[in-house]
């Protein structure tokens, strides 16, 4: 007879991640894999946060800066990708550093936040993390890269 789930697999848990010196966090259910920026084809004539498209098991995903897109200036490059669960979106987010996976039984507070892409602000033992509102970026991106209207 196989064990029981554990109590913490329902738990919920956020990728927390940099961007330009700050941490920020996705919902991990939300994620489909993290890894190091694979070769990324460069597609041409589109907004800058958008740094290209790639393959992934066959689905061609884009890519997008998320520091670019978020506004965020600095000179951190970014080093790992973020790719999101195909049925969430077809995009895939380049950020500088994976930091760790947190657990929601971590928060030591969850806050409310003024951000237009952020979902709120989640204390950690180890510092502030805001967590970002995947459906406001989601919406961002699908806004920017649309043509224009011809009247």
């Amino acid at each position: 007879m196989g064990e029981a789930p554990a109590m913490t697999d329902n738990i919920g848990k956020f990728l927390v991640f940099s961007l330009q010196g700050q941490r920020y966090g996705l919902d991990l259910a939300k994620v489909a894999e993290v890894g190091d920026s694979p070769r990324i084809s460069a597609i041409p004539l589109v907004p800058a946060c958008y740094s290209g498209a790639l393959n992934f098991n066959g689905d061609i995903v884009a890519v997008i800066d998320l520091a670019l897109l978020l506004g965020l200036t600095g000179n951190e490059r970014p080093g790992k990708i973020v790719v999101l669960h195909r049925e969430v979106s077809s995009l895939a987010f380049l950020v500088e550093m994976v930091i760790r996976i947190a657990a929601e039984n971590e928060l030591t507070h969850r806050m409310p936040s003024d951000n237009a892409f952020a979902a709120a602000t989640l204390w950690l033992p180890d510092g502030d993390v805001t967590l970002l509102d995947l459906e406001a970026i989601i919406h961002e991106a699908e806004n920017i890269i649309k043509p224009p209207k011809i009247t």
